[in-house]
């Protein structure tokens, strides 16, 4: 199978998972924190702050345009434009998985604007904290928590629903940058 090929066939299986996830019981599980009451010193700098936006002698707050779910890390510096790459890497060997995450990473410093999120179900984390990249690890578990495979997996899906995905199985080699791969 090339590389084209893989890459929509993943593409077509997570679009399956994340249809499947039901977004009830995460939005039912979710952590929820209150906001606090704001103090009188608060309340006060509040009203103050929209008198004077009225007044035009401060700007309207600007638009947050980062994206709600961050995949960089707070000690790797990725810059401010670099897209999250989802790196599929379920049912791979600890050795395997190795070899293509040095391979994948060699093309990450020839292109440098991707954040490289990794789906494993590879229990490997002192080489991944070295890739300085994000790991969603996916265990196996026995009953009676042995759905939390597939529900993960569903989420997992869901959530990085709109960024380029690449299995790891993929024919990747070390000269490729990343721009190059057929990422969707």
């Amino acid at each position: 199978m090339n590389l084209h090929a893989e890459t929509n066939s993943l593409r077509q299986r997570l679009i399956q998972l994340g249809e499947e996830f039901e977004t009830s019981l995460s939005e039912r599980y979710a952590l929820l924190f209150p906001p606090a009451e704001p103090n009188r010193y608060q309340r006060l700098r509040a009203s103050a702050v929209r008198v004077l936006r009225r007044l035009r002698l401060i700007p309207p707050p600007r638009p947050r345009l980062e994206p709600s779910w961050l995949t960089e890390l707070e000690h790797v510096d990725y810059g401010k434009a670099a897209k999250p790459l989802l790196i599929w890497a379920m049912g791979i060997d600890r050795d395997e998985l190795r070899a293509t995450c040095e391979t994948i990473r060699k093309s990450q410093i020839a292109s440098p604007g991707w954040a490289p999120v990794l789906v494993t179900d590879v229990a490997d984390f002192a080489f991944f904290s070295r890739l300085n990249w994000l790991v969603e690890y996916v265990p196996s578990l026995s009953a009676p928590a042995d759905g939390y495979y597939e529900h993960k997996l569903r989420y997992l899906a869901w959530r990085y629903r709109d960024v380029p995905a690449l299995p790891a199985t993929a024919d990747i080699t070390e000269d490729m940058s990343l721009e190059d791969l057929p990422v969707e």
